[in-house]
């Protein structure tokens, strides 16, 4: 794909009003120097060499070797890193400084179809952004290959850089916005070695992206610093640290599920002799059920903590400034299509941005209890795997080889069919409040205004102000109600 395509995504159609006639000329000044990086970028870049997409590989496990999550996970922060990961050695901390350049107050980037008078003043020095984007060399990152903390913060800058690179543009008229080989590449080839999708995953947003406020300090969320913001310096910058937040806490008191778990099949694990005199037998059953019930408080907890985002991040902050810059190829909104330059395949990766889906906290509780999900809401939990860290994909399968065990003692114990079904209780009550939370962050502000609405306003120069003449109901809202709907219903159909 030619560069020149790269270069066209700046493109937007001027403002006639005669206050922003000013702000106009220069964004026209920048846009002929950005041509001329996107020249420079062709002569060094005339003959790319392709990269071929490669699928992922099933996690390969030996069920023959005891279970344990510290084969999966850090004993101490779980999915977390054990401690903050390491900036990118030279000369790939070319990329650290881009991200720089955005990631910081008063930065030069605004979303690219907002063309409110304060968005056009960011226009040109956007274009110019993206411009050193498209400058840099396609680096081979061979040399980090062997180092997973190194190529974990690759994946977590080049995602960011992407989102802020698309997001950044104007919408190009052909609808197809190529993301250019300098980014393309790398981000695909550190996907393949962590085996994770090529765009930017709630890893990115959470897992990956912390320093500890305080070294001296133990390791806990409320001792994090959320390093990389789309809004940071903005209103909404506290907004969108407090939802990263919210989510490592559930991270964090969902690990507590998965320690509980261990214990339950290491039980489990334990060899049972069939000719046991009823009393053992009901003294093994008794331990199984101590083990699930050890779950309820844990999942209440995290309902709690769920619902607390409510004081930490404001509803319609989340929709107009945080979540666009989430959405990805797939996703609603100005219907863009992402070509990633000079990767074979690209039309069949997976970039569907950042999702709670993502998260392996509920999705262990699932592969325990063994939770079938229905035609609501099975392709989307099955699709969000791809978008996990492998380990906790392996981890969730080690567990899922465990819970046929579980499903037959619940067939012929009523102590563990009791401790079963409070499981699966609290696990309902999870998911109904995750969909009210997702109809107050999500279905709400989309009815009142959804995206192509905002994308409207945004136009008109209103800034986020939704005309009333476009507020109606959205795609994307109803497609999250209806998966976190199949989600619960499924949950709440396998008690026994």
């Amino acid at each position: 794909m030619s560069t020149s395509s790269s270069s066209s995504n700046d493109s937007h159609t001027p403002i006639s009003t005669t206050t922003l006639l000013p702000l106009w000329f220069i964004s026209s000044c920048y846009r002929v120097l950005a041509f001329i990086y996107s020249r420079i970028f062709l002569l060094r870049h005339a003959s790319i060499p392709i990269l071929k997409h490669e699928h992922m590989i099933e996690p390969q496990l030996d069920y023959q070797k005891p279970y344990h999550h510290a084969t999966y996970l850090d004993l101490v922060t779980g999915a977390f890193p054990s401690s903050p990961l390491p900036h990118l050695p030279t000369p790939f901390d070319r990329f650290e400084a881009l991200l720089d350049l955005v990631n910081r107050p008063d930065g030069p980037l605004s979303l690219g179809e907002d063309m409110s008078e304060e968005a056009l003043a960011r226009r040109a020095s956007g274009a110019k952004w993206r411009a050193q984007v498209r400058a840099l060399p396609v680096y081979d990152l061979s040399r980090l290959k062997g180092d997973k903390a190194v190529l974990q913060r690759a994946h977590a800058v080049l995602a960011w850089l992407v989102h802020f690179y698309v997001h950044s543009t104007p919408p190009p008229p052909n609808k197809v916005l190529v993301v250019p080989a300098t980014l393309a590449q790398p981000l695909v080839q550190v996907s393949r070695w962590l085996q994770i999708a090529p765009v930017l995953t709630y890893a990115d947003t959470v897992l990956w992206n912390f320093e500890l406020s305080d070294v001296n300090k133990p390791f806990s969320p409320n001792n994090m610093t959320f390093t990389s913001l789309f809004n940071k310096g903005t209103a909404a910058d506290v907004d969108e640290s407090e939802f990263y937040r919210c989510c490592a806490w559930i991270e964090q008191r969902g690990f507590d599920c998965t320690k509980l778990i261990t214990d339950l099949i290491i039980d489990i694990e334990s060899p049972v002799n069939t000719q046991l005199k009823k009393i053992d037998q009901e003294a093994y059953e008794s331990r199984i059920a101590e083990h699930l019930m050890g779950l309820v408080p844990v999942v209440n907890d995290l309902t709690d903590i769920l619902m607390s985002v409510k004081n930490a991040c404001r509803p319609n902050t989340f929709y107009s400034s945080i979540r666009p810059w989430y959405r990805g190829s797939d996703s609603e909104g100005n219907g863009l299509r992402w070509v990633y330059e000079g990767v074979e395949g690209s039309e069949s990766l997976e970039l569907s941005g950042p999702s709670a889906g993502q998260t392996s906290t509920f999705h262990v509780l699932d592969a325990l209890l063994g939770v079938e999900h229905d035609e609501r809401s099975r392709p989307f939990m099955k699709r969000m795997l791809q978008y996990m860290p492998s380990e906790q994909r392996a981890l969730l399968l080690h567990i899922q080889h465990h819970s046929q065990h579980i499903r037959d003692l619940v067939k012929t114990s009523d102590s563990v069919r009791a401790a079963y079904n409070n499981v699966l209780e609290a696990m309902t009550k999870f998911r109904t409040d995750h969909l009210q939370v997702a109809v107050r962050y999500v279905v709400s502000p989309k009815d009142k205004c959804p995206m192509s609405g905002m994308t409207v306003a945004m136009a008109a120069g209103k800034g986020k102000e939704c005309p009333v003449n476009v507020k109606s109901r959205g795609t994307g809202g109803n497609e999250v109600s209806t998966v976190l709907k199949g989600s619960r219903d499924s949950t709440k159909s396998m008690r026994a």
